[in-house]
């Protein structure tokens, strides 16, 4: 997948409605951690654009946290702090406050 439909996912993600099922947006949270994977590979204005939606993630994280209460919990034994996206539990009881330069 190139950096452009990469993004574009993410903003729908990040931006949309709420009638995805848990397991879509775990889906899309994945899509997050290969984002992370290639982010070498993005241009500047591209990792702008990821940052940005990387915010409007952490603004809307209790609404998110909400459609993936009792899934998040489960996927976060593999995941390393760094991909904070995976917990948003923390993010929103304020354990947990991602620096998105």
């Amino acid at each position: 997948m190139d950096n452009k439909h990469l993004i574009k996912g993410y903003d729908i993600f990040v931006n949309g409605e709420w009638d995805l099922s848990p397991f879509e947006h775990l889906y899309e949270l994945a899509c997050r951690d290969v984002i992370q994977e290639h982010i070498n590979d993005f241009n500047e204005t591209e990792k702008e654009e990821i940052k940005k939606l990387d915010r409007i993630l952490i603004e809307r994280a209790p609404l998110f946290y909400k459609a993936l209460k009792g899934f998040l919990e489960a996927e976060q034994k593999n995941k390393p702090k760094s991909h904070w996206w995976w917990y948003l539990n923390e993010v929103v009881e304020g354990k947990l406050n991602p620096q998105v330069n």
